[in-house]
């Protein structure tokens, strides 16, 4: 079977450590992570270089669809914030895959900028970068919603069971 988990959150509330954890936790499924950020650090040595984003989502994508072609049983976890239904969408019609589930988590601001205090200085994402995506984040719309099979809200933090 062919899974893609698509994340979706503002900076800080958990989506690389919830896409971890849920590798660390099915190690009897064939996991791949597909970062933005990770890909971002690739091509220029950062996380937050921005100056290449065609590039790094043009990338995003042919791995996702690469990783897809190449095997018959996968989970792959699309990590990136995803905070408008527009990015949404573009994962959500990808095809080729048995099932998509869209995973959003939702924290209050005040904890994802903790969060991100915390966070290693090189993955270290400017406050107000963090409170622009918090005001511009968009609910799940119906018509999002209907591209996956699954839409599973996290409110505040997880744990083994929302994994």
């Amino acid at each position: 079977m062919k899974i893609l988990i698509a994340m979706s959150a503002i900076a800080g509330a958990g989506k690389s450590t919830y896409a971890k954890h849920y590798k660390m936790n099915h190690t009897d499924e064939h996991v791949e992570i597909v970062s933005s950020d990770g890909i971002r650090k690739e091509l220029t040595g950062v996380y937050n270089n921005l100056n290449f984003e065609k590039e790094v989502w043009e990338l995003y994508f042919k791995r996702i669809n690469t990783l897809r072609d190449a095997n018959d049983d996968i989970v792959i976890i699309a990590d990136s914030t995803n905070i408008y239904n527009k990015f949404r969408k573009e994962l959500g019609i990808i095809p080729g895959f048995d099932k998509k589930i869209l995973v959003v988590i939702t924290k209050d601001l005040e904890l994802c900028l903790k969060k991100n205090r915390e966070r290693d200085h090189a993955k270290y994402v400017p406050e107000d970068a963090i409170k622009r995506m918090y005001e511009k984040w968009e609910k799940v719309d119906e018509e999002t919603a209907a591209l996956f099979d699954e839409v599973r809200y996290i409110d505040g933090w997880f744990d083994k069971f929302a994994i």
